[in-house]
């Protein structure tokens, strides 16, 4: 029986998505609230967290190669659901550190290995596409994941654990189930191989065969200007999500629901813009496109500033934000996956880059939320993505000397 694997993977990665953002948005008041924990501890803890990410991309980039994918994914999920049952009913701050830490080894284990798989032999137009199913299958789950946890944890935080364990367990259920129907699968193939070999060879060939990767020095460099497109708004995540939710209810007196439905406004966006972008190729290769980007960043923080109290400002400035998010993302996934020799370790570098900038958006954010308000956070901001655009700037100016154009797309 031949089973469509990507289907698998874009509903597992819903629920592992789901139960990884309610985590990470409960444990915000969870914190402040049982563990007394100011601004700041909160923004070093979720950094702390995004170091373990890296360690699990890294883990994966030195061992991985040794296990199949298909061994990971359901791994990473059922080590994720422990820690989870773990973070839900023991109230002891050294089980908090090492049930978060755990999840997040786990989720560095999973995305990279998940994307390279789901990107392999893949020519432009059907990496695009299967990239734009990916991308909105779990940013479908960071959307309504802030929602759901915050209605329930108005309401009681242990339903709200709960509901992250059955998103952990469904999650689990479908990559065994995954691996189970590819095994079989492939021994129907290994029993009809000696039919196959004459009438399909010529097909399998076309169908396996990797696309030839741009290896040129100037066009690495749309790989490396993804990835600082990626940092930069990975930053604003950092402080979108572990930040302005305690703005949203401390600083501004509105509740866990409220910020739950900021959050949810910027992955509406993100499935809008990522929807756009799968459908439409204009933005491959296209320089302009890295400083669009960056500026957009530079002005929903600049907007941040002034928007004081006014909640539905900060609605406005998440929506375009979740727009220019999900582009930058697309950028650092997208240029990963086509050009450089070795994909595999270009997708664990493109969530490497995408974890310190959440790290650094986190603990950063924290800190001068604490001591500097709001407006502290949102102009050191404002520098931060100024001086990603002039490094995007100084690599533009290395990629229009010499060769290493598109044809067609670069031609500016």
């Amino acid at each position: 029986m031949k089973i469509n694997k990507n289907l698998f993977i874009f509903i597992g990665t819903f629920f592992y998505t789901l139960g990884g953002t309610m985590v990470a948005f409960s444990l915000i008041y969870r914190l402040a609230d049982w563990f007394s924990f100011n601004p700041g501890q909160i923004g070093i803890f979720m950094a702390m967290g995004s170091f373990f990410f890296i360690l699990g991309c890294n883990l994966y980039h030195r061992f991985g190669s040794l296990f199949e994918p298909i061994k990971i994914f359901p791994l990473a999920a059922i080590f994720a659901l422990i820690s989870s049952i773990a973070l839900g009913f023991i109230r002891v701050t050294a089980v908090v550190y090492v049930s978060y830490f755990s999840i997040q080894i786990c989720a560095g284990m999973f995305w990279p290995p998940v994307m390279a798989w789901l990107t392999a032999g893949l020519n432009e137009k059907n990496m695009n596409r299967v990239i734009g199913h990916f991308n909105r299958s779990w940013m479908s789950a960071s959307m309504v994941g802030p929602v759901i946890a915050g209605f329930l944890y108005v309401r009681s935080s242990t339903l709200n654990f709960l509901l992250i364990i059955f998103s952990y367990s469904i999650a689990v259920s479908l990559f065994f189930l995954l691996r189970f129907f590819l095994r079989k699968q492939k021994f129907d193939e290994k029993n009809d191989a000696a039919d196959d070999l004459k009438t399909n060879s010529a097909a399998k060939t076309q169908t396996h065969s990797p696309p030839p990767r741009t290896m040129d020095v100037k066009l690495d460099l749309y790989r490396y200007r993804g990835w600082i497109s990626g940092f930069c708004s990975s930053m604003f995540v950092g402080i979108l999500t572990n930040i302005v939710p305690l703005h949203i209810r401390d600083g501004l007196g509105y509740t866990e629901h409220s910020a739950g439905f900021l959050l949810f406004v910027r992955c509406f966006a993100g499935l809008v813009g990522f929807t756009i972008l799968a459908r439409f190729t204009a933005w491959h290769f296209n320089r302009k496109w890295f400083f669009i980007v960056q500026a957009g960043l530079i002005l929903c923080s600049f907007f941040f500033l002034l928007a004081g109290n006014r909640l539905y400002l900060y609605f406005i400035i998440v929506f375009v934000y979740g727009l220019f998010n999900s582009a930058s993302y697309n950028n650092s996934m997208f240029y990963s996956s086509i050009t450089g020799k070795n994909p595999k370790k270009n997708l664990a570098l493109h969530e490497i880059f995408m974890s310190i900038g959440t790290a650094a958006g986190s603990a950063g954010g924290g800190f001068f939320y604490q001591h500097f308000h709001f407006s502290g956070t949102c102009l050191v901001s404002i520098l931060i993505l100024g001086l990603g655009l002039a490094v995007q700037a100084y690599l533009e100016s290395k990629q229009m000397k010499g060769p290493g154009k598109v044809p067609g797309k670069d031609s500016d």
